[in-house]
């Protein structure tokens, strides 16, 4: 019996495997006076993460934005 208690409490104490995607939003901005810049950002998904670049490359003419699936 105290060979199989170790064993279970190990089980039910131990994390079970969850889906580990991420999503991560890459922002570029570059200008010539002071060259290019990249951020990334993790976000919920992948709309919100298209969402948020759409906003950031509408408010500068010099911005871009990739959105990238990670594990």
């Amino acid at each position: 019996m105290k060979r199989l208690l170790l064993p279970l409490l190990a089980t039910l104490a131990l994390p079970t495997a969850v889906n580990a995607e991420s999503y991560w939003l890459i922002l570029e901005s570059s200008s010539y006076q002071w060259g290019r810049a990249l951020e990334k950002i993790e976000v919920n998904s992948i709309a919100s993460c298209q969402e948020q670049g759409e906003e950031w490359s509408k408010s500068w003419k010099a911005r871009s934005y990739w959105c990238i699936v990670g594990k």
